[in-house]
């Protein structure tokens, strides 16, 4: 954990005499399903002392929290919003090589919706041959055990004044599906998770220091097409996401899980922003982009993602 703490310092430009920030939030992947050159499939981890909960582990989860400077063995807390794929590509990944390669001793804990029990025994079973073909003296299979909690809307996790509350949210073939408030030392962490504009992500988002947002936006020959309504309709366009600010009034809004079609680059992030001030509102909202890392505390402060210049290899354990 030293080491976590000097990227945070590096990171805020403190030194060590300076206090750690109440939580980091790391944007480790902003992107939705689509494939585009910036962004990987959406993760977040949440960062506090002694304290890494992962949340999601979309595609290229493990590449993103090494890039982070985070040795991946570290993160056995995960919490999933619900089973989409690209909220779990990255999760087999993350389970089976910090364990064989890193050296990771320590089970996986995972939180999530009904049906999460299931699918971990279907990636246990995919990765079978793996299990009985490295498991060995030096690769214990204490290492390789996943604990599950299947979770309702309510306290789910706390520790050491870390809160993690889930919260039941809309998603349509996704429910069921949560967001999730982390508190901690009187500061606030909402995750929307995917959803569409619901009461309870309102609720949730009042007055928190930092909301994590899924938006969605099209093309207009898009949008008009009968068969893309659906797909609108489980996300929260920006519309939605202008009336859901105004009410929750965050401190700041950053949008992940950024699902755009024929609106490429930084022109559609543009436009998503525009809409959302052609709807009303004029407080503090941003595009989330792979890596950002957000400092919770009196501030709350953006930072670029860290460099990956001089980054060690991490090839052993």
């Amino acid at each position: 954990m030293r080491k976590l703490l000097l990227l945070a310092m590096l990171l805020l430009g403190t030194n060590a005499a300076n206090a750690a920030p109440t939580m980091l939030v790391h944007l480790l992947g902003t992107g939705g399903p689509e494939l585009t050159p910036d962004r990987q499939g959406y993760a977040t981890l949440i960062e506090a002392p002694d304290e890494l909960l992962l949340f999601d582990a979309g595609r290229g989860v493990m590449q993103q929290i090494y890039e982070q400077g985070i040795n991946p063995k570290w993160v056995t807390r995960i919490f999933l919003t619900h089973l989409h794929s690209d909220h779990i590509a990255g999760l087999p990944d993350l389970w089976m090589t910090p364990w064989f390669l890193l050296g990771r001793t320590a089970p996986l804990e995972i939180w999530g919706p009904p049906g999460t029990h299931k699918m971990i025994a279907g990636m246990r079973a995919m990765y079978g041959h793996d299990i009985d073909s490295r498991v060995d003296r030096f690769n214990t299979i204490w290492g390789l055990e996943v604990t599950v909690h299947e979770i309702v809307p309510g306290k789910v996790y706390e520790r050491a004044g870390l809160v993690v509350t889930a919260f039941a949210v809309k998603h349509a073939d996704g429910d069921p599906a949560f967001g999730y408030r982390i508190d901690r030392a009187g500061h606030s962490v909402v995750l929307s998770g995917d959803t569409t504009l619901t009461p309870n992500l309102v609720t949730a988002a009042k007055g928190a220091d930092l909301l994590v947002q899924n938006v969605i936006a099209f093309s207009p020959r898009l949008t008009s097409r009968p068969e893309m309504q659906m797909v609108l309709a489980k996300l929260t366009t920006p519309e939605q996401a202008a009336e859901l600010l105004k009410e929750a009034q965050p401190k700041l809004a950053i949008f992940s899980h950024i699902v755009k079609k024929e609106l490429p680059g930084r022109t559609g992030d543009d436009a998503i922003i525009a809409r959302v001030r052609l709807a009303g509102y004029a407080g503090p909202v941003q595009i989330g982009h792979d890596r950002e890392v957000v400092s919770i505390d009196d501030k709350v402060t953006v930072s670029p993602p860290p460099s990956t210049v001089g980054l060690p290899e991490l090839d052993g354990k």
